[in-house]
């Protein structure tokens, strides 16, 4: 399991400590006292309350996946050392460390739950034949770590357990680069020092909140504790007694609920001299707001990270402490399955079927028109076949009058009866413009009712009618256009024959139709082309 994959879920953090647990999740928070033997395990009565108090807490149900909980250890019974390995890959790392902790350990790996965090993170491992690698391990024994794992199993629960140390260095503002935290409790407290982001070292105190309370009852001879005054420098004084010698950084971050008093983290640090700097950690008061807790948050929800060290609980062989769920779960489970699976199709037609009625009578609303589209589209179909082939006839003017012939009306009704008037050259274009529009079999008949000179002798004006024959148009207008087309094609022939052979393509081509290249009324380029049938 990986910090991504459950970054991506909703957590739960908790906290264990010698004398209590604290635990947290989203803005409800919860603690508990804890009861434990002369060996350090929990009692039955103190097992079997946590359990019922968590489980409320967590408010799983049976039916939803484990919930993931993030677990801080108190320093009590976590040993630590500091590795240093060859350089080898990533993959290698777990298998050397193994071997160095079966030296370093009283204990075999098999009985201990351990985790290990590198030191200088962010720069490569050495590939040098001289190249080392600092790792920090922390381990603590299994054994001790079976009363949580059976607690949260019977709460549907998955833990992951790291060090509450650790936690407590994320909500240390502007850290640097080696610090000291001090965590003040009400029976102990611990000191832990840190490098590279990792506790190199944890001390557990035997001093408490409990010592400078009692040391300002007993000062001021009332049950009411004062708040300063020379009984808390003497409690102080203790604290710093036995700090002596231990501590290695002379920044100290000082956090728990007594860190908040007035004037404790300057008192400390006039107690410890010697240029130490001790600064309160103020943080959010309330139950399950303990500085392990929020720091666990804070570096999974708000940071975007991870704990540097996780401690693993599996054995040997990979196998986890984590209780199955049982058979009758699973069949429950199964049944739930496939009753579902069968209900799916008649759920959906229950569903759906609003829909589908609603879609029916669209369907039926739109039937009716029906009838009124057929009646409109054989209209249509009906004006198209009888309306007059202006178009058509056009065309087959434009291409067969000759140059600088000019219309000034033409008309046609519905019968295909056609009239034309304008001007011509000569009489000769006008005998070849009526040959050529009986030519294309488009016409049944062609007469010139009139042709009168102008005043200036140099056109003819004319009247022309003709009769339009609607059964052969359609193959006279092919015609004319196929011919159309090829007298193009062979005038771009002409046009990419070489220069210097001009007589030789002129003499291969074939004689070319007298077909007009403009005319005035209507160029060939702006006449449409004929329409379909």
């Amino acid at each position: 399991m990986n910090g991504l994959d459950l970054m991506n879920l909703s957590c739960y953090y908790v906290e264990i400590g010698q004398y209590w647990l604290g635990a947290l999740g989203g803005q409800a928070g919860m603690e508990l006292p804890l009861e434990r033997q002369a060996d350090g395990r929990l009692t039955g009565a103190c097992r079997e309350r946590v359990t019922q108090r968590l489980r409320a807490f967590l408010k799983k149900r049976p039916w939803q996946p484990r919930v993931r909980v993030v677990c801080a250890l108190g320093a009590r019974g976590v040993a630590l050392r500091r590795l240093t390995l060859p350089a080898s890959t990533r993959e290698e790392v777990p298998r050397l460390l193994s071997l160095q902790i079966e030296s370093e350990f009283p204990l075999p790996p098999d009985e201990l739950a351990w985790g290990y965090g590198r030191f200088g993170h962010a720069q490569p491992v050495s590939s040098g034949p001289n190249g080392k690698q600092e790792f920090l391990v922390a381990a603590v024994k299994r054994k001790a770590l079976e009363d949580y794992l059976d607690i949260f199993t019977a709460c549907g629960a998955s833990p992951v357990f790291t060090l509450a140390a650790l936690a407590r260095s994320h909500v240390c503002p502007h850290a640097p680069a080696t610090y000291a935290v001090l965590d003040l409790g009400q029976r102990s407290s611990e000191l832990a020092f840190f490098e590279d982001g990792l506790p190199t070292a944890v001390r557990v105190l035997p001093w408490g909140g409990q010592d400078l309370v009692q040391a300002t009852v007993k000062a001021a001879g009332s049950g009411t504790p004062a708040s300063a005054g020379p009984a808390a420098e003497t409690a102080l004084d203790c604290l710093a007694r036995s700090l002596d010698g231990q501590l290695a950084a002379r920044k100290i971050y000082v956090t728990g609920a007594i860190a908040w008093r007035p004037d404790i983290a300057s008192q400390l640090s006039a107690a410890l001299g010697n240029g130490a700097d001790c600064e309160a950690v103020k943080l959010t008061a309330g139950e399950g707001r303990s500085a392990a807790l929020l720091g666990l948050r804070q570096a999974i929800e708000q940071d975007g990270g991870w704990p540097s060290l996780i401690l693993k609980t599996k054995a040997a062989n990979g196998s986890a402490r984590v209780a199955q769920p049982t058979p009758l779960r699973w069949a429950v489970l199964a049944a739930v399955l496939a009753l579902a699976a069968l209900a799916a199709p008649y759920a959906e037609a229950l569903l759906l079927k609003s829909r589908l009625a609603a879609k029916l009578a669209a369907i039926k609303q739109e039937k009716g028109r029906l009838g009124t589209v057929d009646r409109e589209l054989e209209f249509l179909h009906y004006l198209k076949q009888d309306q007059p082939a202006y178009l058509d006839v056009l065309f087959i003017m434009a291409k067969a009058a000759p140059p600088g012939t000019r219309f000034d009306t033409l008309s046609m009704n519905r019968r295909g009866e056609l009239s034309v008037r304008g001007s011509i050259k000569d009489s000769q274009q006008l005998a070849d413009f009526r040959s050529k529009l009986l030519a294309t079999g488009c016409f049944t008949n062609v007469v010139v009712e009139e042709q009168t000179p102008t005043p200036d002798r140099q056109k003819l004006t004319l009247r022309m009618s003709a009769q339009w024959d609607a059964a052969r148009g359609r193959e006279g207008l092919a015609s004319t256009v196929a011919s159309s087309e090829a007298d193009k094609s062979k005038a771009a022939g002409k046009e990419m024959l070489p220069a210097a052979a001009p007589n030789a393509a002129r003499s291969s081509s074939p004689a070319t139709t007298n077909l007009p290249h403009r005319v005035e009324s209507a160029p060939s380029s702006l006449v449409p082309p004929p329409s379909s049938p």
